[in-house]
């Protein structure tokens, strides 16, 4: 292939951005399905609950968690265990309750169900719809950021700019936790009566940060498609994992570099085909609106409609207003950054990812997010492809900002309410194991459960602690991956201004 960067390169002059009455009727309309949705979960969710059988689902987790209690009695100190037999009564009347509710409603029937059915119908189709795009625009938008860029020593500068940058906002993510939770905090006098451990928690106790990241580069035993040198690449990505295909194109796409005209003729098909997913982005945004007031309709009438919620919210408001505010500062740090080292608008910038991170925030994925995200920050913010093609499904896999800082203020958390003191050198640990365990945790199924499973074990805390934060998890991973979603497009532009602009 031709090194001549001149040649290989596109145009320095970054991508004409969207008009701006298409992005503001997209953004408009996102915008009003969010709304919606919420209005359609808070005052028709307990409905089509009670259609879909919310109930009998409570009941069975509330029964679950008697037989945890119970189980963790045995196995503790006397006042541990007089402690939390003194719950069962409790557990046992809101049981009680539940199991009537359950009697005297049938699921499956009315209107209620099927506002359930179609809800849920239309949020998972356009979930799918997204990631059905996930594996193909990695592969070929990395494939295309790598011939791109004429000479393949570029490359070394370029992945070392983009991984330095996402340790060291992960970083400051983890210190802005550390410092609120301890300011606030919230874990002081907190009720642990419903907390209930998944089971999935407790298989991963053991793990440690240094055997998760090996995991993530070996792969896991008896799984061939795991790891970052899978050894069948197409079930890795009939798994989605990203990490694999990232490595993959990473040295294809280094290779075609190599080969001359035979290596541009393939480069060419790999630019079409990414142009071609692209434009099936475009055709999937069209569904966006009913995709995700499916998906806020849905999630909110499966936690039992609007009382439910705000009586989740409620329980552990402090918690809550500690890890948005931390999730806050943190976005306004990004913007700093943006600022300083882009020499970007931040307002404008965060203008033209809003519908990226609207779906972030709905579909709670940065994976799943990926397709709109690039459209985002190649089209309304001109950042150049060859930049947004490398960045941002590398900040897809293992950039998560705001997942390693709601990691700290939970364990912190967890401390505080099981009256644990914590020392320097234990907050110490936390800042850096949450840090790497966020970045090593990449391609892991529940990778948000595992980091929090390692960070309570590098600390010596219980993992049954996880059951005191479980209930409104759902809303929090939603915010984080809003905020993992900005951090990645901030990336994206200041890799471009400080590495690719100032070559051309």
């Amino acid at each position: 292939m031709n090194n001549d960067p001149q040649a290989m390169a596109p145009p320095s002059q970054p991508a004409q951005p969207r008009s701006s009455e298409h992005h503001a009727g997209g953004l408009i309309a996102i915008i009003l399905a969010i709304v919606l949705g919420v209005l359609m979960g808070v005052f028709y969710g307990r409905a089509m609950w009670l259609a879909g059988g919310g109930p009998t689902r409570a009941a069975a987790r509330l029964a679950a968690t008697i037989e945890q209690k119970q189980s963790l009695a045995e196995a503790a100190e006397p006042a541990e265990a007089q402690r939390l037999l003194a719950q069962v009564p409790i557990i046992q009347q809101k049981l009680d309750e539940t199991q009537k509710l359950a009697d005297a409603n049938q699921p499956g029937r009315g209107l209620p169900y099927a506002a359930w059915t179609l809800t849920s119908f239309c949020g998972d189709l356009f979930l799918q719809a997204l990631k059905l795009l996930v594996v193909p625009l990695v592969v070929c938008s990395m494939i295309c950021g790598i011939t791109s860029l004429g000479d393949i020593r570029k490359l070394g500068r370029l992945g070392g700019w983009t991984v330095v940058y996402y340790t060291i906002t992960t970083g400051i993510a983890v210190l802005i936790g550390i410092v609120l939770v301890q300011v606030i905090q919230p874990g002081v006098g907190a009720d642990d009566t419903f907390a209930y451990v998944d089971p999935s928690a407790q298989s991963n106790q053991n793990a440690s940060a240094l055997d998760t990241m090996l995991a993530v580069v070996r792969g896991r035993p008896g799984e061939p498609g795991s790891g970052m040198f899978p050894s069948n690449l197409f079930l890795a990505a009939s798994e989605t994992n990203v990490l694999a295909l990232i490595v993959f194109s990473l040295v294809f796409g280094g290779a075609l570099t190599t080969l001359g005209e035979r290596g541009d003729t393939v480069a060419k098909f790999f630019d079409g085909a990414n142009e071609a997913i692209m434009k099936m982005v475009g055709l999937v945004m069209w569904i966006a609106p009913v995709g995700i007031f499916g998906l806020v309709a849905f999630e909110i009438a499966k936690q039992g409609g609007g009382a439910a919620f705000l009586e989740q919210l409620q329980a552990l408001s402090k918690y809550v207003f500690t890890v948005v505010l931390g999730l806050a500062l943190h976005g306004l740090v990004l913007s700093g950054i943006l600022a300083l080292l882009a020499r970007r608008n931040p307002l404008r910038y965060l203008l033209g990812v809003t519908r990226a991170m609207l779906t972030a925030l709905t579909t709670s994925s940065s994976s799943a997010t990926l397709p709109i995200t690039m459209e985002c920050v190649e089209e309304n913010n001109g950042v150049s492809r060859r930049a947004a093609g490398f960045v941002l499904p590398l900040g897809a896999t293992i950039n998560m900002d705001g997942t390693a800082l709601y990691e700290a203020v939970a364990v912190i958390f967890i401390a505080q309410s099981l009256e644990v003191p914590l020392g320097m050198g234990q907050l110490l640990v936390i800042f850096l194991t949450a840090t790497l365990a966020a970045i090593g945790a990449a391609g892991i199924p529940s990778a948000g459960l595992v980091t929090m499973v390692i960070v309570l074990t590098a600390v010596g805390l219980p993992t049954t602690g996880i059951g005191l934060i479980l209930a409104i998890d759902w809303l929090l991973d939603r915010l984080r991956t809003t905020i993992n979603v900005y951090g990645d497009a901030v990336g994206a532009a200041v890799v471009d201004a400080q590495v690719l602009r100032g070559e051309t």
